[in-house]
């Protein structure tokens, strides 16, 4: 495969991922500054690794997610728990994730992935159910 293969390859699979809309905004954005780095994540990170066929799409996403949260890094993780549905992760996936992360990657992290799953769950009209305990 070529770069130009690879390139629109790494769009379809980002944009089935992400969306339409996370894409369409990255590429509506496009400077000569960010051209070449937005090329690069549509061709290596989405049209080399995300679409090798050895892992399935749910696994990478939550080893994305895992991967994120270790890491602290928010921004991409907020993407990715909110893109992950679009690759049949449930709730219930992350909530086991959180929690199997916290003995790995540290309590405090786990935590603030699920406050944020939490936050996007309400934003996307999914918010879990409240249990009300008698008193």
């Amino acid at each position: 495969m070529n770069d130009e293969e690879r390139y629109t390859q790494g769009i379809k699979v980002r944009t089935e991922v992400l969306g339409e809309k996370h894409v369409g905004r990255s590429l509506e954005n496009l400077n000569d500054f960010n051209d070449d780095f937005q090329n690069f994540i549509s061709r290596f990170a989405w049209g080399e690794v995300w679409s090798r066929p050895g892992m399935p799409r749910h696994t990478r996403s939550l080893v994305t997610i895992a991967i994120l949260l270790a890491l602290g890094r928010n921004d991409e993780l907020r993407m990715h728990i909110r893109a992950c549905f679009n690759n049949g992760v449930t709730k219930d996936d992350l909530k086991e994730l959180f929690l199997h992360s916290s003995l790995y990657a540290g309590l405090p992290a786990a935590n603030a992935a699920m406050h944020m799953a939490e936050e996007i769950f309400e934003e996307m009209g999914i918010a879990p159910k409240k249990i009300v305990e008698d008193q």
